[in-house]
């Protein structure tokens, strides 16, 4: 019964502790690429050019421009004032669920390892113990991780610098042609 219950407890951390599979984010280059109905009703964040940061729900998106209520309030950007549009989540319940399942094997490891298996009523006890113990510290921990998912970003501007002979009296200078 104690090497079956070991058994059960190592399948179940390696189950817990094995890899999530994700996929590769895309940053859409357009308006015309966010699919604007997917978004509508959601909270992003917004920067414009100038670098303030904005949160609102997503009225409406079009080729041209994107409509937010902030405050209660509508506001517009144009495409051409957008840096670049973001999402933000919290992990809570993510980290709820692997504090729960890893407070609970801890609770049936304490158990297997400190009794000769006679009463596993109280392998259970301890299990939802720790269980509970773990799932509230995990989803604290979980809720103070956020992730930013960046819908679009505005293509870089490029920066040009000029330089060019200067003849005077007394002067010579030069001034050159920097694009990067």
């Amino acid at each position: 019964m104690k090497r079956a219950f070991g058994t059960v407890l190592l399948a179940c951390a390696l189950v817990t502790g094995a890899a999530v599979p994700s996929t590769a984010q895309t940053v859409a280059a357009t308006f015309d690429d966010l699919l604007a109905d997917a978004y509508r009703g959601q909270t992003v964040y917004v920067a414009d050019q100038a670098g303030t940061t904005v949160k609102g729900r997503v009225v409406r998106f079009s080729a041209t421009s994107l409509e937010l209520l902030v405050n209660d309030e509508p506001r517009t950007w144009q495409v051409s004032d957008v840096a670049w549009i973001a999402q933000r989540h919290g992990h809570a319940g993510r980290g709820a669920l692997v504090g729960l399942a890893v407070g609970a094997g801890f609770g049936a490891f304490l158990f297997v390892a400190n009794s000769s298996g006679e009463d596993a009523g109280f392998a259970l006890v301890l299990a939802g113990l720790f269980g509970g113990l773990g799932g509230g510290a995990g989803a604290a921990i979980g809720a103070a991780i956020t992730s930013e998912r960046v819908l679009y970003a505005a293509p870089a501007r490029p920066t040009t610098r000029v330089l060019a002979p200067i003849v005077a009296p007394g002067v010579i200078g030069v001034r050159a042609h920097f694009r990067f």
